[in-house]
């Protein structure tokens, strides 16, 4: 036990001993990137001009969601675009590496309805119940190698217990908690997380024309327009057509809810449940009697269909619901 106290002590104190003149090093180079960074913006580097009689090369990131902060995840990726943009500048091409941001779909409606509703019942600041009821998570599909990568989004389960309030999402990402009560409007999500987004990439130093950044939605009538016009197109060419699909339907947003738009439940479809009509003979029992001169049905429903081939009998549980 003492060795063990003694190592206690000496680890805090190694916390509080740090000198600053350790990180000496390291913020050399900070202030080397800074200033760098500063040169690259006063030169609009990557506002570069159009090279007549150049190769032309053209980098594009999937827009990353603007429900919340930007991370390192989004950071590893995007240098894969950014290394090959920047390769292609230094051979004297036309490198061209556009950034927007993803605003469109359910996700930020369903966290802006979901805070509302908290703030509606625990009131702001929120007084949530200590002993929270723990959520059911609806079970993901099996997994394959085509939908391996839809099962992630349990992990925010797993790491809250299973009660994820948005007000606490929110509060980790937001030192203003006084903003929060504004998230209830979705478009307050649009007005405040892109500046922070195109801030931090510009702070990581990423090789991109900020001219060309944009939000999508229909709040940027410019992208709306061009989203229509490629719709239309496509229909007009017999690219894309209208009908009918089973879907999962959400009563509260009162649309679809696709896959990536629900919060619990991803990897969830429409299951096609089957009903065989089995016709009663004749004549009915006497507590039937009401029913004489109709044709009456039972109902059973089956997931195996095909197994009704042959069928000879059908039985009912007396006491079943």
């Amino acid at each position: 036990m003492a060795g063990a106290d003694n190592v206690s002590v000496k680890l805090s104190g190694m916390d509080i001993a740090v000198e600053e003149k350790k990180f000496g090093r390291r913020n050399h180079l900070i202030a080397i990137e800074e200033d760098v960074q500063r040169q690259w913006e006063e030169a609009k580097v990557f506002e570069g001009t159009v090279k007549d009689g150049q190769k032309k090369f053209l980098a594009t990131f999937p827009f990353p969601y603007m429900n919340g902060m930007m991370h390192i995840g989004h950071g590893f990726t995007i240098t894969k675009a950014e290394f090959a943009t920047r390769y292609h500048r230094l051979k004297g091409e036309n490198a061209l590496f556009p950034f927007a941001f993803h605003c469109t779909g359910m996700p930020i409606q369903a966290a802006a309805n979901k805070l509302k509703a908290e703030l509606e019942e625990f009131g702001f600041p929120p007084q949530f119940p200590v002993d929270a009821v723990v959520e059911p998570v609806a079970p993901a599909a099996a997994q394959t190698s085509e939908n391996k990568a839809k099962g992630k989004k349990s992990k925010l389960v797993a790491k809250t217990g299973g009660v994820v309030r948005q007000y606490d999402i929110l509060a980790k990402m937001i030192d203003d908690k006084e903003l929060i009560p504004k998230f209830t409007d979705p478009t307050f999500w649009l007005q405040y997380f892109p500046p922070f987004g195109e801030a931090h990439l510009r702070r990581f130093g990423l090789a991109v024309d900020w001219r060309r950044s944009f939000i999508t939605t229909d709040v940027n009538p410019f992208y709306d327009a061009f989203i229509r016009w490629q719709l239309n197109t496509l229909k007009e060419r017999s690219r894309v057509s209208r009908g009918k699909r089973p879907n999962v339907y959400s009563p509260l947003d009162k649309q679809n809810c696709a896959d990536h738009d629900r919060a619990t439940g991803e990897g969830v479809g429409p299951q096609e449940y089957t009903i065989v009509k089995l016709q009663v003979k004749s004549p009915l029992p006497a507590h039937l009697s009401s029913l004489s001169g109709f044709n009456v049905y039972l109902a059973p429903a089956t997931l195996r269909p095909e197994t009704m081939y042959g069928q000879t009998n059908c039985f009912v549980l007396p006491d079943g619901d």
